[in-house]
């Protein structure tokens, strides 16, 4: 058994105290499923023995014990879901059912629960807790229990691991305190990342690189082509809209849930690419346009949501355009497009739209000196009194900075984004089956208290053959990066560690509703390429102080 696999059942074994059941109420634990190439079993039976200690209260709460269950098991068959608990719990004739899955990869751990009342009375309570380190997840199975402790009985907070346990290991996280709130306590994105940081792991010419914990959701078996936030129905709630390559899938974030509450699939012909929201018409609704091309990738075929106050309704349709929404030092967020032309995703002029006789038109040319995609262009004061800067990836996904007058201030020498998206480009010979235009990345200025400084907030995508491939993309990690401009140009603040899968999008805002913001990524697991796969992609967010 390798060192990762002995934390965990050694710091399993500190932590289980021994306990006699009986109890008024009764929680039926069942053994959960394990997803993971070893032999996990030692792991599930330890979580399964660490909740039943934590749940066990003389008096109050019984745990029935695992033969009893695992008897009633084999008998129904089948696996639990929630469907099927209350029966199963009728069964057994307990109050309450905890089951679930454990997901190993890697060195990464983490647990999807559900707690239902057999009763009905009470709503089910769900969890996803995760770890990237061997320890953690013991940390968050415990925050698990006494979440359920408080909600469902009534109680407080578990009883501490024995004093020499807790000298021997890091202080953890408060285990009342939720998984996205975590950033607060270490200081987040934002912190200076003084001596003894979780979240500052080394210093380099690259900027100082972060670890932060994250909330994540769990893995969906759609491909997310862009993310938004904003309130776009009107209730005073941040939703988040995810794109699909056929749909708009509108969820939220509240408290400890995330749930889709509406889903856009008419007239998903095309292709889409992009979305952002946006109040352009300035009657108090938010838009949500959506960059969308032609089944052939040749062509754009745009449209732009607006909720009525019942349901989302198109209010352009069929538009030639691709949309970019940025926020502007002095004027709030302004529409960016740009026409598509036959040939090159690149190659026409980037104007300020307005609004006007029941469209979107263009109106101030925006100046830059080289073809660019308005997908990868932002303006913001990144200068510091030039007002509004244009930022942008190149086509060889370099980041530029130009000067309002258009002229060129600064390249990067090193590619950054990275993106699978395409634009379909005319075939160089009989033998292409394809030629794909590689379309950029968001780029996304962000300014800081703490300084009063602008930031741009980007994403690098690291490619398995490192870029060397021209007509091919593959990616199999990525990171966030902060830039500022050091009177040179744009030099790194920060970065974090390179997580698993390619970041196809993000956004900034106040995703979980609780009053800060957070930056949100939408994250391909697995992009489906293949026949026999189906696409997976899951959101993470990431608080900053």
């Amino acid at each position: 058994m390798n060192r990762f696999y002995t934390a965990i059942l050694g710091t399993l074994l500190i932590i289980l105290p021994t306990t006699v059941f009986s109890a008024a109420k009764t929680v039926a634990i069942v053994p959960f499923k394990v997803n993971a190439e070893k032999d996990m079993s030692f792991l599930r039976d330890g979580i399964y023995d660490m909740l039943a200690s934590r749940l066990y209260k003389e008096n109050e709460t019984n745990v029935l014990s695992r033969q009893q269950v695992e008897k009633a098991l084999g008998a129904a068959g089948g696996a639990v879901t929630e469907s099927n608990a209350r029966d199963l719990g009728k069964r057994l004739d307990v109050d309450f059912i905890l089951f679930g899955s454990l997901t190993v990869l890697g060195n990464s751990i983490s647990v999807d629960s559900k707690m239902v009342d057999v009763t009905g009375t009470r709503p089910t309570m769900n969890f996803f807790e995760q770890s990237e380190d061997a320890g953690g997840i013991v940390t968050r199975v415990n925050q698990m229990a006494s979440e359920i402790n408080d909600k469902m009985f009534g109680r407080g907070a578990v009883a501490k691991a024995p004093a020499a346990a807790q000298a021997s290991q890091p202080k953890p996280p408060d285990t009342h305190t939720h998984p996205e709130k975590m950033f607060k306590q270490g200081g987040g994105l934002g912190a200076e990342g003084g001596p003894g940081s979780p979240f500052v792991t080394e210093e380099g010419t690259g900027g100082r690189e972060l670890s932060p914990q994250f909330w994540r959701s769990a893995g969906m078996k759609h491909l997310f082509n862009g993310i938004a936030l904003g309130d776009v129905d009107k209730d005073g709630k941040i939703e988040t809209v995810l794109l699909t390559p056929q749909s708009v899938l509108i969820f939220r974030k509240d408290q400890d849930r995330f749930f889709q509450v509406f889903e856009y699939t008419e007239g998903g012909q095309g292709y889409n690419i992009g979305v952002d929201v946006a109040d352009i018409n300035g009657n108090g609704i938010p838009e949500i346009f959506v960059t969308s091309m032609t089944p052939t990738r040749k062509g754009l075929s745009s449209f732009v949501l607006e909720h009525d106050g019942k349901t989302y309704q198109r209010i352009v349709d069929n538009a030639p355009w691709y949309f970019r929404v940025s926020s502007l030092p002095d004027r709030g967020k302004v529409l960016l497009g740009q026409e598509s032309r036959m040939g090159s995703p690149h190659s026409t002029r980037i104007y300020e739209m307005l609004w006007r006789s029941g469209r979107y038109e263009p109106e101030t040319p925006v100046n830059v000196g080289v073809s660019l995609n308005v997908l990868g262009l932002a303006i913001a004061d990144v200068m510091d009194g030039r007002k509004e800067t244009v930022v942008a990836y190149d086509r060889d996904d370099r980041i530029r900075v130009f000067e309002p007058s258009g002229k060129e201030e600064w390249k990067s020498a090193e590619k950054y984004g990275g993106s699978t998206l395409f634009y379909g480009g005319d075939r160089t010979d009989q033998g292409d089956v394809e030629n794909p235009i590689y379309l950029p990345m968001r780029l996304i200025p962000m300014k800081q208290d703490k300084d009063g400084k602008i930031k741009i907030i980007a994403v690098k995508n690291h490619d398995v053959a490192g870029g060397h491939l021209e007509r091919f993309r593959s990616f199999d990690g990525s990171q966030i990066m902060s830039f500022f401009w050091d009177g040179l140009g744009l030099a790194a603040e920060w970065k974090t560690r390179k997580i698993t899968g390619c970041i196809r999008d993000f956004a900034i805002g106040d995703f979980d509703n609780d009053g800060a913001d957070e930056l949100v990524a939408a994250v391909i697991l697995d992009e489906g390429r293949i026949i026999t796969t189906s696409p997976k992609c899951t959101v993470v967010a990431l608080e900053f102080k």
